[in-house]
């Protein structure tokens, strides 16, 4: 704004010098797995490096904000500088590592693994490195699963606990006369639900989990769970929403849901069939009508979000039983669009 005031630079070019080496890493709402897709969604945990002389970040939103479908979905840029390049790269990996995001996907575990790459530190770069270097890129969170569901263990214990008060009503300790107080969590990762039983005697706990029992000793304080597993002691924050909860550790983000018992009140249907929106956006363009058939590949929907477009194709041969969506529209993540029925099963 000075500048275009006509006001001089405060530095002539003379003046300038370099010195060390910086990196700059954008922390986006995207998710790298899907094509990096852009997500929208409510910032329910941001919990950012320290800032200091050699990390900077720049942003625009604080937690609790909205990622809207609206807007590009960037979060921050993340600077990191240093006296060279290698000790530069060090420092991204540990500030992207201190990163804590909830409630949209992001690209942050991406962006770790591309800057602990061999390829990356060695510089070894071009404009097809992403596809050339895919296997060490795209990388699931390296979860110690008997760890996980320890610390998620304690830390659903240790919620209710400090959720029931003084009110003996509201107790949650399972205490029984001459019975040993065992609480029970069926608890899913990954698509996998695992029965687990925690043990209270005072201060320590015993988890038992598939075929180990593990001794601890844990405290909560807020969302810092503090957790000593058979003489290993960590500490790690949990975010909770809902059902769904989101584990930050040294080694990255991973999360766990408790999975309530059915009590029968879910109106459930069959959604084999349906084609779900992949992001929040906009129908651009509807190209198919109720009960037409199509064949495989065939461009079935557009959605778009955040300037990028996303087609829809037909799976396979086959007819577009029913649309839910029209030119226009705005959808939500995972809204049915329409219902497909192959050909094989339209007979």
């Amino acid at each position: 704004l000075r500048v275009a005031n006509g006001e001089p630079l405060p530095k002539k070019q003379s003046e300038l010098k370099i010195r060390g080496h910086a990196f700059e890493a954008r922390v986006y709402a995207e998710d790298p797995n899907n094509d990096f897709l852009p997500t929208a969604g409510t910032l329910n945990t941001l919990k950012t490096p320290q800032a200091s002389e050699h990390v900077r970040i720049d942003t625009g939103v604080i937690q609790g904000d909205e990622v809207s479908p609206f807007y590009d979905p960037m979060i921050a840029k993340l600077i990191v500088w240093d006296e060279d390049r290698t000790t530069a790269l060090a420092r991204t990996a540990k500030a992207l590592r201190e990163y804590q995001i909830s409630g949209v996907t992001t690209n942050l575990n991406f962006l770790y693994d591309l800057a602990t790459s061999k390829p990356f530190i060695e510089a070894d770069l071009d404009t097809g490195f992403i596809e050339k270097h895919s296997d060490a890129l795209f990388n699931p969170v390296k979860v110690d699963l008997s760890q996980l569901l320890s610390h998620a263990a304690c830390y659903l214990a240790l919620s209710e606990l400090a959720n029931a008060g003084t009110d003996p009503w509201n107790s949650k300790s399972s205490w029984r006369m001459n019975q040993k107080s065992l609480t029970h969590y069926d608890i899913e990762v990954g698509g996998n639900t695992h029965h687990i039983s925690i043990e209270s005697n005072g201060d320590h706990l015993a988890i038992y989990l598939d075929d180990q029992t593990i001794h601890a000793t844990a405290s909560l304080d807020n969302s810092i769970l503090t957790a000593t597993l058979d003489g290993h002691k960590q500490s790690v924050t949990i975010a909770n929403q809902a059902d769904e909860y989101v584990v930050f550790s040294e080694n990255g983000a991973s999360s766990f849901s408790l999975v309530r018992a059915d009590c029968g009140e879910d109106d459930e249907t069959n959604s084999g069939g349906n084609f779900t929106a992949p992001m929040n956006g906009t129908i651009v363009e509807v190209l198919v009508s109720a009960n037409e058939s199509v064949t495989e590949g065939q461009v079935l929907v557009i959605i778009e979000a955040m300037k990028m477009q996303h087609t829809m194709l037909a799976p396979s041969d086959g007819v577009v039983s029913e649309l839910f969506c029209a030119n226009g529209d705005l959808v939500d993540g995972g809204a049915t669009l329409l219902d497909f029925t192959p050909a094989e099963l339209a007979l």
